[in-house]
């Protein structure tokens, strides 16, 4: 036999799209990085995308998810773990690995991996190529601060439209000018787009407090180990959705929160998650809020508060022991 290739290229296209469904997600994502014609019947397809993270840093990687399968691209940059210094930079080799969810008696994980070819396009490029392939307005985005080597200005050109930023910190106490700088430039360059943040254990100062992320107009922000946040931080918070963990806020400042949105505060806000080391006193956090306790199952507890324009919501405390935990819903 010879080895001679399938011109797959020079079937109609109602016969190549049939041929493509029967490929694999990697071998179709290869296929339309072939030609523009390859592309647009791809993109035709309209494969059903859940969800798509970029991740930067040392070693930059792509996850798409379909819902039972998953690809991942890994970017290999060079020998002895070298790692991206420019978004310019052209990796050494480019790994695709797979992992299939099986449904049919239990589930059933398969994983499989590959190693695809590079035709000398930088890490840019192929974020740029893999994204175009789908019709996608939901994608997220990973950065580590420990590990940007790079001009940030430079993702702008090179992202599709964010929906989400995690932006992750330091285990450590430390707390550097350029982590600072480089969390300010990630916000700000993404921000029109962007709906939901997260920040991981960044550490909060005076030129980068959660005053200056709450204004931008976003549905979710999620701190996670916020440092040195301070109950003022939140006084102009605009948004919908706000979880904190791991949050060291007293029990007389989440009162005071509470009696400030009884007042009309944080008329945006409809849902807050509070994770908190603080001891639990409930007696503390509900004085003053003239709140009723509403009938709830078993040992649970659940208040309904009302502010100042007739709008009620519901604080649920959560069964955490000894820290204090709680759920806030505005109801109408």
């Amino acid at each position: 036999m010879n080895n001679r290739r399938f011109p797959l290229q020079r079937l109609p296209n109602d016969v190549c799209s049939e041929v493509l469904k029967t490929m694999e997600h990697p071998e179709i994502i290869a296929y339309s990085l072939t030609s523009k014609k390859a592309l647009s019947l791809v993109q035709s397809l309209r494969l059903p995308l859940r969800n798509a993270r970029i991740r930067i840093n040392k070693w930059p990687d792509i996850q798409l998810d379909f819902g039972h399968i998953s690809v991942l691209f890994k970017f290999k940059m060079g020998k002895n773990g070298k790692e991206m210094k420019r978004i310019a930079d052209i990796p050494r080799k480019i790994y695709v690995s797979t992992v299939t969810l099986s449904q049919e008696f239990r589930p059933k994980i398969e994983s499989k991996a590959f190693t695809c070819s590079n035709p000398r396009m930088a890490v840019g490029e192929w974020i740029r190529l893999i994204c175009s392939i789908f019709r996608f307005e939901c994608y997220e985005a990973h950065f580590s601060l420990r590990s940007m080597r790079y001009d940030v200005q430079s993702l702008r050109n090179t992202f599709p439209k964010l929906r989400k930023v995690i932006i992750f910190g330091s285990f450590r106490n430390e707390a550097n000018d350029k982590y600072i700088q480089n969390a300010q430039t990630i916000l700000r360059v993404f921000s029109p787009y962007v709906e939901n943040v997260h920040l991981c254990r960044i550490p909060l100062q005076e030129n980068f407090s959660i005053q200056h992320i709450g204004m931008v107009n976003l549905k979710e922000l999620k701190l996670y180990a916020p440092r040195n946040m301070k109950l003022s931080d939140l006084s102009i918070l605009n948004v919908k959705r706000c979880v904190i963990l791991e949050s060291h806020f007293s029990l007389r400042d989440l009162n005071r929160f509470f009696k400030l949105w009884r007042k009309g505060s944080y008329p945006k806000l409809k849902y807050l998650l509070v994770h908190g080391k603080t001891i639990a006193d409930w007696n503390v956090l509900m004085r003053g809020l003239n709140a009723a306790e509403e009938e709830a199952e078993g040992d649970e507890k659940k208040y309904i508060i009302q502010n100042c324009y007739g709008i009620r919501a519901r604080i649920e405390p959560l069964n955490l022991p000894f820290v204090v935990n709680f759920r806030f819903i505005v109801c109408n």
